[in-house]
C-alpha cells in the first residue's frame, strides 16, 4: 500500500504480526473524505494499527509514514462512567507517552519525527461504547442505531519529537440514522464483521449499507472515521509553524552536536542547577565552564535554591541533580518559558526525560565537561 512503511521494530511487540492493507471499502471511503496534509508536513509516525487511520493518513497524501503500536492496556486508562472527552484524551496521551518511552528515549534519534495518535468512542443512551467484545455485542450495538442517534467523541494528539511540543484536538459529533430495513445488520456483519469488530461502538460509518440521512456521506465520514483529518491537518500545520519560529529564534547551527549544544552558545544565558558551590562536585566545574546563574537546591552560600528563584530570562538549563530534584525543577523551568535543558549523567533518568517532553522542553543528555561545543564564530 502506498504511503505505509512498516518498520522492523513492530516485531518487538508481543504477539505482533505484519499488518495487512486496509480493506477496499475503507480505502475508498478515506480517499473520498480526507483533506490534504500540509505541504511542509514533517515525517509522521502513526501510533496505531487501525486500518481506518492508516487509510486516512495515506489518503491525506503522506508519501511515507511509519506505524508503531503502543503497548498499553487501554481498558486500564480513564473512567468509562465519566466524560468521554476526558477518556479519549487520556488514552491518546497514554499512547503517545508509551511510544516516547519505548522508541524515542534517545534525543538524537529520529529528531524529525512527529507522532500522531488518536482515540474514539461512541456514546449511546448515556453510555460509552468502545470496540465490541464479540459478534453478539457488535450485533446488539448495530441494531440499536436504527432510527436513533448516537455520538462520537474523539481526540487527535500530535507530538513533535524535535521540539517536544504536544498538541491535541478534540471533536464531538452526532449522527442520526434512519430506520434500518430488515436484515441490514445481518448483511453488514456477514460481509464485514471482522472490520466492524475493530470499530468503536461497532459503528462502521463507511459501510455502503449505513446511512445517516441528515449529513452528506463526505461530511459524515470525515467526522466519524476514527481520525478527523481536518483536525490532524491543522495540528500538523501548527507543528510546522512552531518549528519555523524556533529556527528563527534559536537556529540549530550545529545539528551534530545535539538539540541544545548545537545552538549558538555565546549569546546564551545558562542556569546550572546542582551542588554548584562545592568545589569537589561536578556541578561546580559545569558552572565554571558555562558561566551563568548558579542554583543550589542544597541551601549553601545563599542565592537561588530553585530555578523558580532565578530572576530574568534564561536560555538553557543544565541539571546536575538527582532525578527526584530534577523532575521538580522541570516544572519551574517550563513555567518560566525556558525550553532548552541539558541533563548531566545521573540527572538523566527516564522519568526526567519523559517529564521534560510532556512539558514541551527540548532535552539533550550528555556531559558538557567533555562534549563538543559549537565553534565561537557559530554564535
Amino acid at each position: 500500500m502506498r504511503g505505509l512503511r512498516l518498520v522492523g521494530a513492530m516485531a518487538a511487540f508481543p504477539g505482533a504480526r505484519a499488518l495487512t492493507a486496509p480493506p477496499a471499502i475503507t480505502l475508498d471511503a478515506a480517499r473520498a473524505c480526507a483533506v490534504a496534509m500540509p505541504e511542509d508536513a514533517p515525517r509522521i509516525v502513526m501510533g496505531s494499527k487501525s486500518a481506518s487511520r492508516r487509510a486516512l493518513l495515506a489518503a491525506m497524501g503522506c508519501a511515507d509514514f511509519e506505524v508503531r503500536v503502543p503497548d498499553i492496556d487501554e481498558k486500564a486508562i480513564g473512567d468509562r462512567r465519566g466524560d468521554p472527552a476526558s477518556l479519549v484524551a487520556a488514552v491518546a496521551v497514554a499512547k503517545c507517552d508509551a511510544l516516547l518511552a519505548r522508541h524515542f528515549a534517545r534525543p538524537r534519534g529520529r529528531r524529525g519525527a512527529v507522532l500522531v495518535h488518536g482515540d474514539q468512542v461512541v456514546t449511546f443512551d448515556g453510555s460509552i461504547r468502545e470496540k465490541p467484545e464479540d459478534l453478539a455485542e457488535a450485533r446488539r450495538f448495530a441494531a440499536s442505531y436504527g432510527g436513533a442517534s448516537c455520538g462520537t467523541t474523539g481526540c487527535v494528539v500530535v507530538h513533535d519529537v524535535r521540539t517536544n511540543r504536544h498538541r491535541r484536538g478534540p471533536r464531538r459529533r452526532v449522527v442520526d440514522f434512519g430506520a434500518f430495513p430488515p436484515g441490514l445488520v445481518d448483511e453488514i456483519l456477514a460481509a464485514d464483521g471482522d472490520i466492524v469488530m475493530a470499530c468503536a461502538g461497532g459503528l462502521m460509518v463507511e459501510h455502503r449499507c449505513s446511512r445517516a440521512p441528515r449529513a452528506s456521506p463526505r461530511a459524515r465520514r470525515r467526522r466519524l472515521m476514527g481520525l478527523s483529518t481536518p483536525v490532524l491537518a491543522r495540528l500538523v500545520a501548527r507543528v510546522a509553524a512552531d518549528r519555523a519560529a524556533d529556527e528563527r529564534a534559536h537556529p540549530l547551527t550545529s545539528p551534530a552536536l545535539g538539540p541544545v549544544l548545537g545552538r549558538p552558545a555565546r549569546a546564551r544565558r545558562w542556569a546550572v542547577v546542582g551542588d554548584v558551590h562545592n568545589g569537589a562536585k561536578a556541578a561546580s566545574r559545569v558552572l565554571a565552564k558555562l558561566g551563568g546563574v548558579p542554583v543550589s537546591p542544597y541551601g549553601d552560600a545563599g542565592g537561588a535554591r530553585t530555578f523558580a528563584d532565578v530572576a530574568g530570562p534564561v536560555d538553557a538549563v543544565n541539571l546536575v541533580v538527582s532525578p527526584k530534584i530534577g523532575e521538580r525543577e522541570l516544572e519551574a523551568i517550563a513555567a518560566s518559558g525556558t525550553r532548552y535543558v541539558f541533563l548531566q549523567p545521573g540527572a538523566d533518568g527516564a522519568r526526567v526525560v519523559l517529564a521534560a517532553r510532556r512539558l514541551g522542553l527540548v532535552v539533550q543528555r550528555g556531559c558538557v565537561l567533555v562534549d563538543e561545543f559549537p565553534a565561537a564564530d557559530a554564535a
